[in-house]
């Protein structure tokens, strides 16, 4: 039997068993959405190398395994992640293994969860609502909610392809929870709203389905976070959508800052909308995983819209990680910039692909993309595909790419200063890294990527 016809087998049986306890039930657009999506997906199958988007990263150790979706959290988590959370303010909301956590989320601007005096009979009370034009709820419990599925109606699953992107409508097929969060026009948040997922790798393998919407409205600015994190090495399979829009001058700050385990898989499909005068400023950190596969795709749909895609990786041993980005310049007068950055060490593996697309309507596009890559060993490997399609003739486009190690120079000047070599390679790689930690304006993910980064050298520095 193929692996694609075990695939079909396990995961059509998977669905039939869960489709009918999956948020959103019985109202006929969602039963639409996921039927239309595992169809694909089924359809699909996992990518294989020979697809040309999936040529340098081989997901056969995910086909190789059977995940079962999660039911319901039983493991605890680790006094020392609950501490850590405690960096991430609210508003926010926590997910362990994929569904909502209430006692670990809360809505209150600036303080630590949780917020919420419990109900007489024990259980937390729920969490969504508007407060200062603020929306934030679980996907789940808007679904539940009729006047939130009506407007959730008219966006969810309308932007993310699933025709032909296989993890993308496995999720769509099978999510069971993830965050709504709008923001009403001219709303101007000052705090950063932190959507934090918590994998605990316990038990067997198995996979969590992360659904997020952001709906940002004309002139409103907002900043999200979205941070994956792990209680355990275990294995387990994240494999997360989120789906972006931003109204006529909203601007949006997003991060993404991956910390998962070694022996975690991560796959996220990212994909924005910007209207008119539009803006979105992307960060994308990725420290850990075995493998971690990260799509981001942005259409500037609307003349004067802007993107920045920043996006730094830091990787050893056998891990690899994989940046799909695709800038879609659609209408006339829109700006991206973007500069990605990896630091690879041991055997690690790292992939950049970045395309830039200039529709025939899109004159005036002004658009510059960078790739910079540190490989500190003689093992590790970084596979750059920088890509423009160009079809307007008034435009403003480059890209430049580049791959090399340590200056040596540099080592020995800061050797002459009385450093030792492994403080000097730290400094050399701390001002590598710079130019994106320092662009970071949520502090808290700021400070959690110079945390990591400072453990990352102390743990795996001297084995590269």
């Amino acid at each position: 039997m193929s692996a694609v016809m075990t695939e079909q087998n396990i995961y059509a049986t998977q669905f039939s068993e869960i489709a009918g306890r999956l948020p959103g039930r019985g109202l006929a657009w969602v039963d639409r959405l996921r039927k239309t999506a595992v169809e694909r997906f089924l359809d699909l199958g996992l990518p294989t190398t020979r697809l040309e988007d999936w040529k340098f990263t081989n997901v056969a150790p995910i086909r190789r395994l059977t995940f079962r979706p999660v039911n319901q959290v039983n493991a605890s988590i680790p006094q020392p992640l609950r501490s850590q959370l405690d960096l991430f303010p609210s508003p926010r909301l926590v997910f362990v293994d994929g569904l909502l956590d209430r006692k670990l989320s809360g809505l209150a601007f600036g303080t630590t969860p949780p917020f919420a005096e419990e109900r007489a009979n024990g259980t937390p009370p729920n969490l969504g609502g508007e407060f200062l034009g603020l929306h934030l709820a679980g996907l789940s419990d808007s679904l539940a909610d009729p006047n939130q599925a009506a407007i959730l109606e008219s966006h969810l699953g309308r932007y993310a392809e699933t025709s032909d992107r296989a993890f993308a409508a496995w999720n769509t097929g099978f999510f069971a929870d993830g965050a709504c969060v709008m923001i009403s026009p001219g709303t101007i948040l000052t705090h950063p709203v932190h959507l934090v997922f918590i994998s605990t790798g316990a038990g067997e393998p198995r996979a969590t389905y992360p659904r997020n919407l952001i709906l940002a409205g004309e002139r409103s600015q907002v900043a999200v976070a979205e941070v994956f994190l792990s209680a355990s090495g275990g294995v387990y399979l994240t494999n997360a959508v989120t789906e972006i829009v931003a109204g006529a001058g909203a601007t949006i700050d997003y991060y993404k800052m991956e910390c998962e385990s070694a022996g975690g898989f991560h796959v996220a499909t990212v994909k924005a909308t910007l209207d008119r005068d539009a803006s979105l400023t992307s960060h994308s950190i990725s420290f850990g995983a075995a493998l971690a596969r990260n799509d981001l795709r942005v259409a500037l749909d609307g003349e004067g819209s802007q993107c920045t895609l920043n996006g730094l990786f830091v990787v050893d041993g056998q891990r690899l990680v994989d940046n799909h980005t695709e800038i879609d310049h659609r209408k006339p007068h829109a700006t991206s910039r973007e500069l990605y950055k990896g630091v690879l060490a041991g055997h690690a593996q790292g992939v950049f692909n970045g395309a830039i697309i200039v529709r025939k309507d899109a004159q005036k596009t002004d658009a510059l993309q960078r790739s910079r890559n540190l490989l500190l060993s003689e093992n590790a490997q970084i596979n750059t595909k920088p890509q423009l399609e160009i079809r307007a003739d008034d435009v403003r486009c480059a890209h430049g790419a580049t791959i090399g190690q340590i200056d040596r120079e540099s080592m020995f000047y800061l050797k002459s200063r009385g450093l030792d070599e492994r403080a000097a390679r730290q400094i050399l790689i701390r001002g590598f890294a710079a130019e994106i930690i320092e662009g970071i304006r949520v502090s808290s993910i700021r400070q959690q990527s110079e945390i990591r980064l400072g453990e990352w050298f102390e743990g795996k520095l001297e084995a590269s």
